[in-house]
């Protein structure tokens, strides 16, 4: 009774162990013949390309000797038996030509079958006087075609492969051409190659093998004093997709292996390619197929435990979470409570900085607007003096008018009238100048006409310039040059600049005021330079601060340099103090620059 109950406790796991057997069985079989089909196709891929090699190679050196029987020199030499001197010519040709092509000899054969010119013609053991009566190259040759042979001598096991072609006096064959390819050259390819790759004649003997082992060995048994292939089994001509064999693929006692042998016929000079290749590692891929099914299986029979665990698990844990839950929404509530508060604060300080920022924008625009009415007021005398004159001027022109109509020269009341006209213009151009220069500009930006700005700025202060003798020298200013800025705080920018130029170089007969106007292809750089005093360097960082100043007592508060740093600042430009060689100062403004003057006229239309 209990072995019946220990057997029916083990029998579900012996019918598992026993379908796993099945079903590893089974994947091993088809793991192995898909991987092996695999390892067919890349084989088949491979010898078809060693044989294209091996045409190619046979080609080359099939088509030299055509070639070369063609030159003249062959046959004089054949037509002037016992000259020396044409043999001698020959064979430097022909030693020539297999250096340049690659082959391993060449020579000449008369009618009678003697080599009368060879490449080897320098050394001692020269090919120059040996016959080639009975070769089969040199009877196929003087037939008038194509002559081959695959030469081996049994002592020293060399070999080589004679291509011969006729050369002809008129219809007649004078004698032969022959050349010999090297064979070292296509046997060191097939070493490289991964698998076992060599060629056999039509009698099953290894003509060419990169295994020294393999050549001169016979496939399907010992003959001729040939040794057999050391693969057995091997066919003559196996099926295109191959077929197993088991040996070793060189007479060394290493332990035999499985094959896959492949095939592939050169039909021109009735050889077989052979290609070896070990199936060793499509077993191993097959073996490694079972084992990853056997894991696979493994983790999905583990990965269902853990579901079931998990499963139970989660039940346990919804309990324990409904009730952390409830704990979490008071801590929830309590913190939300908490954030929310600090929100308000947050939102709180908000609002007062940007009334501070509101008050601080105020305060600026306001003290530029009294930067504005400062320099105004110390234009004041050369501006009383701008409007006084020409107001004298028109009393008299009009006093000269009426005398003149009452003498009846009327042309002369015109002329003066003329005069009067012109006089008031420019009074009114003056005060619309100032009237735009003192009211408070927009907080914006837009393409600004640069050269507009400077005589706009050069007109406001040309009494003040006049006063000094000063004439500013301004250079690279264009009329279509624009810069991104708001004009009128430019232009105070600049009158400030200029200003400060002027109360440098007061006092100074040769006061020169230089301005200057480098684009690049995004910014634009503004240079004031005079030759005053100049700053000096510890103070250069100091110059824009506000109420900082260099000038006597009652000469300036120290605000037009911080007002301008500030506007240009806005402007989302620079300002800046450079050392200028010798005396003087020079300031920089760069902004960014705007499209041509002509293109922002056509885009507000």
């Amino acid at each position: 009774m209990t072995g019946m109950v220990s057997y029916g406790r083990l029998r579900p796991a012996l019918l598992v162990g026993l379908a796993a057997i099945i079903v590893a069985g089974a994947v091993f079989w088809g793991g192995e013949r898909y991987f092996l089909g695999q390892l067919g196709a890349r084989a088949a891929n491979a010898v078809e390309l060693h044989r294209e090699n091996l045409n190619g190679w046979l080609g080359r050196f099939r088509a030299l000797p055509s070639v070369f029987a063609r030159h003249p020199q062959l046959l004089a030499t054949l037509e002037s038996p016992g000259d020396v001197e044409e043999a001698e010519r020959a064979a430097a040709l022909l030693e020539n030509w297999t250096a340049s092509t690659g082959a391993q000899q060449s020579y000449l054969v008369d009618r009678s079958g003697r080599v009368v010119a060879a490449s080897d013609w320098t050394e001692l053991d020269s090919t120059i006087g040996r016959t080639m009566i009975g070769r089969p190259h040199f009877r196929e040759a003087m037939e008038g075609r194509l002559g081959r042979w695959f030469e081996v001598d049994q002592q020293t096991r060399s070999r080589g492969y004679h291509f011969a072609f006729p050369v002809r006096q008129g219809t007649t064959v004078a004698g032969a051409i022959v050349v010999i390819a090297d064979v070292a050259g296509i046997e060191e390819e097939l070493r490289l190659s991964p698998n076992e790759v060599f060629v056999a004649d039509a009698d099953g003997v290894v003509v060419l093998s990169g295994h020294p082992e393999l050549r001169l060995t016979r496939i399907g048994g010992p003959a001729r004093g040939l040794a057999q292939t050391p693969v057995s089994g091997l066919s003559d001509l196996a099926p295109p997709r191959g077929e197993l064999v088991v040996g070793r693929p060189d007479r060394s006692d290493r332990t035999e292996q499985e094959f896959l042998h492949l095939t592939r016929s050169v039909a021109t000079e009735g050889w077989t390619l052979h290609m070896l290749v070990p199936t060793a590692a499509a077993h191993a891929q097959a073996f490694l197929a079972v084992i990853v099914s056997g894991l696979v299986a493994a983790v999905v029979t583990l990965a269902g435990q853990l579901v079931v665990a998990r499963r139970r698990l989660l039940i346990d844990r919804l309990v324990a979470r409904e009730r952390e839950g409830r704990l979490l929404e008071q801590k929830v509530a309590t913190r939300t409570a908490a954030l929310s508060a600090a929100n308000d604060r947050l939102a709180q300080e908000v609002r007062e900085r940007a009334a501070a920022e509101d008050e601080l924008r105020q305060a600026q625009a306001d003290l530029v607007q009294a930067g504005k009415l400062a320099v105004l007021g110390q234009m004041s005398t050369a501006l009383s003096h701008e409007f006084n004159q020409p107001l004298t001027a028109i009393r008299s022109y009009a006093e000269n008018a009426d005398a003149f109509v009452e003498q009846g020269r009327e042309d002369r009341a015109r002329e003066n009238l003329a005069r009067i006209m012109r006089l008031t213009a420019r009074m009114a151009q003056l005060s619309r100048r100032l009237s735009n220069f003192a009211r408070k500009p927009a907080e914006g930006m837009e393409d600004v006409v640069l050269a507009s700005v400077f005589e706009e700025a050069l007109e406001l202060m040309d009494a003040r310039l006049a006063r000094a003798d000063v004439v500013p020298e301004v250079v690279g200013l264009t009329p279509e040059l624009t810069v991104r800025a708001g004009a009128i705080r430019l232009q105070h920018v600049l009158m400030n600049l200029i200003g400060n130029a002027l109360d440098a170089t007061e006092g100074r007969v040769d006061a020169a005021i230089r301005i200057g106007v480098e684009p690049s292809e995004s910014t634009v750089r503004i240079t004031v330079e005079d030759n005053g005093p100049g700053v000096p360097e510890e103070l250069r960082e100091r110059i824009f601060d506000p109420f900082f100043t260099t000038k006597d007592v009652g000469r300036g508060v120290g605000l037009g340099l911080s007002i301008s740093y500030n506007i240009v600042r806005d402007f989302n430009g620079r300002i800046e103090a450079e050392a200028v060689e010798g005396r003087g100062a020079r300031l920089v403004v760069t902004l960014g620059r705007g499209a041509p003057a002509r293109s922002a006229l056509e885009a507000a239309e």
